[in-house]
């Protein structure tokens, strides 16, 4: 019961710390249904669901992905019983991975879920990770892939790296390594957003940062 408590405790806390890091969805025009629904009816491991024939594949993407964050905390739950008999974990905070998903982004031909991993192993606190699902006409898009071309996506890794760069008091730890490659993003009425996580670009304190890219560069 105390553990169990402690994890809520926990969830909520990330709950209040992260609300106001988290994308807020823009007003937009309408696009397929998504419901947020919850695996074994835990309200801790959530997924989206996306109506329409096209999204089905999509859909059993975003569910396994939660599964998959399930089966990482029942992993953990094991590890802190036995780090618990050996006394190894000193302030008695259980490990937990929750998982959080929302609605971001969804017209007729585009949609975005964000989903908020949370992971605590132990010390001063857990990390907030985050996994984006982006679809364009129903098929999944990587962030290159959300590209007219090639050499749209260098320019547009250039233009982002010039921005971040000339903005120290948003992004005071990028350097020159700093590149949008590979990051998680969303859609946006003007374009998308990429995602930094937690101490890449800024402070622990600071959330998720984010860099905007224009429609000029992407697909339609």
């Amino acid at each position: 019961m105390k553990r169990n408590l402690a994890i809520l405790l926990g969830f909520l806390t990330l709950c209040l710390m992260i609300s106001v890091t988290t994308p807020k969805m823009e007003a937009q025009a309408a696009g397929p249904k998504v419901t947020i629904k919850k695996y074994k009816d835990k309200k801790e491991y959530q997924y989206a669901v996306i109506s329409g024939a096209k999204y089905k594949k999509a859909n059993a993407q975003m569910l396994a992905y939660t599964k998959h964050v399930y089966r990482v905390n029942e992993k953990l739950q094991k590890k802190n019983k036995e780090d618990l008999k050996k006394g190894s974990i000193p302030n008695g905070m259980p490990y937990f991975s929750v998982i959080t998903c929302s609605k971001n982004f969804s017209q007729s031909s585009k949609v975005s879920i964000f989903c908020e991993k949370y992971t605590y192993t132990g010390g001063a606190h857990g990390m907030p990770y985050s996994k984006t699902f982006n679809f364009l006409n129903g098929k999944s898009m990587s962030l290159k892939g959300a590209f007219q071309s090639a050499k749209s996506y260098e320019d547009g890794k250039t233009y982002a790296k010039r921005y971040i760069l000339s903005h120290p008091e948003k992004y005071p730890f990028a350097d020159s390594h700093t590149s949008i490659a590979g990051h998680s993003f969303f859609w946006t009425t003007k374009g998308l957003k990429v995602i930094f996580e937690p101490y890449e670009v800024s402070s622990f304190a600071d959330g998720f940062k984010y860099v905007s890219i224009s429609n000029k560069y992407l697909k339609n």
